[in-house]
């Protein structure tokens, strides 16, 4: 994916996305032993829009802090924990 392509599921408005539209990151499986870049991608297929989940029937829009962690290190603690 390009940055451009990440800009556009960041951009994607949270009040006109159904829950059961987004992916149930609850439910996903992600091969623990793959090498991190694998679970990466494993993720990213099923989810489509990082930004963007579902947990149970809650919808989570992910945002960052400016000032705070990389969305690269957000993202690999997140992968390391599933």
């Amino acid at each position: 994916m390009t940055a451009e392509e990440y800009r556009a599921l960041l951009a994607v408005d949270f009040e006109d996305v159904e829950p059961g539209s987004l992916t149930d990151i609850s439910k996903l499986r992600i091969d623990k032993g793959q090498p991190l870049e694998k679970r990466r991608q494993q993720y990213l297929k099923q989810v489509g829009n990082p930004y963007l989940v579902r947990v149970g029937g809650m919808k989570v829009k992910v945002r960052f802090a400016e000032g705070g962690v990389s969305m690269e290190e957000a993202f690999e603690n997140m992968l390391l924990s599933v």
